[in-house]
């Protein structure tokens, strides 16, 4: 089968997320720690979010936020992972609804569902009532979730295929076929590869 040359465009841009930012995030918390203290959970907690973020790091977060929404996620999933992601120490419900403005039941329901796919991780701080969220250090479950649709239209574009006649809509199918297994065969390898760069033997 004729292998179509380039991935979809929302494999791309999900491929290249976490690349992207954190090349630059790093030097952005450098910059702002100066005058900014996140949370420490071996300390005395503070008060929820004293003012944590400068404006290039709020940008950030809420470039993180648009990508997420402009692939069908909710523009506080995408705000509250660039949050975790550039926090050093885990941060309250609280903590999280205060530094980006948003309603505390809103960031629970979005904590829950970003530690559902396994980007976020909860637990309790010794000898405290209060919970507090950190993103892993494993993101792998960003592609996983992302190869899972990819693979789930490509069965949809299978069973459709023997159901058209010969004719444009069918050859225009039969290319987004290619392109799916194009995708789904190009992000296995660079996941065995990122896989392999990363825990070398």
């Amino acid at each position: 089968m004729k292998v179509a040359g380039r991935p979809s465009a929302p494999q791309v841009v999900l491929c290249t997320l976490y690349v992207r930012y954190v090349q630059n995030i790093r030097s952005h918390t450098n910059a702002a720690q100066a005058g900014a203290r996140v949370l420490n959970v071996t300390t005395p907690l503070p008060s929820p979010a004293q003012g944590l973020l400068d404006d290039r790091l709020r940008r950030v977060i809420d470039d993180f936020g648009q990508i997420f929404a402009r692939y069908g996620l909710a523009l506080t999933i995408g705000r509250v992972f660039g949050l975790l992601l550039i926090s050093d120490d885990p941060l309250s419900l609280d903590d999280i609804a205060t530094l980006l403005g948003v309603s505390k039941s809103s960031t629970s329901v979005t904590a829950r569902e970003l530690e559902r796919l396994g980007i976020v991780r909860r637990f309790a701080i010794p000898g405290s009532r209060r919970i507090v969220y950190e993103l892993g250090d494993d993101l792998e479950p960003i592609f996983d979730s992302q190869l899972t649709r990819v693979r789930q239209q490509l069965a949809v574009l299978d069973r459709a295929e023997p159901l058209l006649m010969a004719g444009r809509a069918r050859d225009r199918l039969h290319h987004m076929q290619e392109l799916h297994e194009f995708a789904v065969r190009e992000t296995e390898g660079m996941r065995e590869r990122w896989r392999q760069r990363k825990d070398p033997p």
